[in-house]
């Protein structure tokens, strides 16, 4: 990708005016604009995406990117959004938005065997499989992810910025002392577990959160001394780890291929 390719930390009104500038100059409509809801996102594509698409960073995430994809001013086959699923209906989103496979971006690396295993080979001494570990962390997490998903749909105003790598115990995480840290009540506490005793493995992996899951793996890798793993090191790991061909393999590939053909763009190749 171009060096002069990302357009980051922009307001809205600045983004606006790029985006509205670029499309108008580019007299032969092969323009392909992305925008994506944060820093790894931007790293993500510019591993995977043509050189020529430009990226432009959200000016507030999610909630942001919503609000430029509805524009009018910008509304045009040429600016497509790429977001996380979270817990969006699929079927509610603009066909100009696409989501990454499963619930996050880092989910859906994670998905790819050869990328969590360089990620244990490098940070982690374990006897276990990979996938197995893996599979074990996010059902550990899956009452959490529960409660993220319930914050988010019912609007509950939750925050869930607490870390908790000092209540992972032999390799358990104390989810009731996670939830009360985080200011459960005790029915909410109770119906996230319950209902996360439920999920199947593939429902779990389409709501187990990004942040959630790197800062779980930050802790197993954890170096005597030099306490957990930083969460964005986890992320970055994983980045370093993925290729274009790996993208080629997903459903968020396929979709952009199908949509560019309609309209003779090269987001992919």
């Amino acid at each position: 990708m171009q060096r002069d390719s990302v357009r980051d930390s922009l307001t809205k009104e600045d983004i606006i005016a790029y985006i509205r500038a670029e499309l108008d100059a580019d007299l032969d409509n092969e323009l392909c604009l992305v925008l994506v809801e944060g820093e790894a996102d931007i790293k993500f594509c510019k591993r995977v995406l043509n050189e020529n698409v430009v990226l432009y960073e959200s000016f507030s995430g999610k909630e942001g990117l919503n609000t430029l994809i509805e524009e009018q001013s910008i509304n045009d086959y040429r600016v497509i959004a790429i977001r996380d699923k979270d817990y969006v209906k699929i079927e509610t989103l603009k066909d100009r938005v696409f989501v990454y496979d499963e619930s996050c971006l880092e989910m859906m690396l994670l998905k790819n065997e050869d990328v969590l295993q360089g990620f244990f080979n490098v940070y982690c001494e374990n006897e276990r499989s990979s996938f197995e570990i893996l599979n074990d962390v996010i059902r550990q997490l899956s009452p959490y992810s529960v409660a993220r998903k319930k914050n988010e749909e019912q609007r509950l105003g939750i925050n869930f910025k607490s870390g908790f790598g000092d209540l992972i115990i032999n390799g358990q995480l104390r989810i009731d002392e996670l939830f009360d840290r985080v200011g459960l009540s005790e029915t909410l506490k109770e119906e996230c577990k319950r209902e996360a005793a439920s999920l199947s493995l593939e429902d779990i992996y389409n709501i187990t959160n990004g942040h959630d899951i790197c800062k779980y793996l930050g802790h197993i890798a954890y170096k005597k001394k030099r306490g957990d793993l930083a969460e964005e090191i986890v992320r970055n790991s994983l980045l370093c780890s993925y290729r274009k061909n790996d993208f080629k393999q997903t459903h968020l590939y396929t979709l952009i291929k199908d949509y560019q053909l309609q309209y003779m763009l090269h987001f992919v190749s």
